[in-house]
């Protein structure tokens, strides 16, 4: 059996069907995470999701040529 039609089978069985909100996207990304249940999914998004939020808000800061401080963009 194909990969994708055994990660399908996988995702149709941990949901008790497909989710109504997933798409192609969700899809290849559960494929790659090695999940399949939807629930756990969308919590692994949101810990992704709030995690670059929060690096963003550190707001990395560099040197500028002349040793000051410079907030990125």
């Amino acid at each position: 059996m194909g990969r994708m039609k055994e990660a399908y089978i996988q995702i149709m069985n941990d949901n008790g069907g497909i989710p109504e909100d997933m798409t192609l996207g969700d899809f290849l990304k559960m494929k790659e995470l090695n999940i399949y249940n939807w629930q756990e999914y969308e919590r692994a998004q949101e810990r992704t999701r709030l995690q670059s939020n929060k690096q963003t808000d550190l707001g990395e800061t560099a040197k500028d040529s002349e040793g000051e401080s410079v907030r990125r963009k």
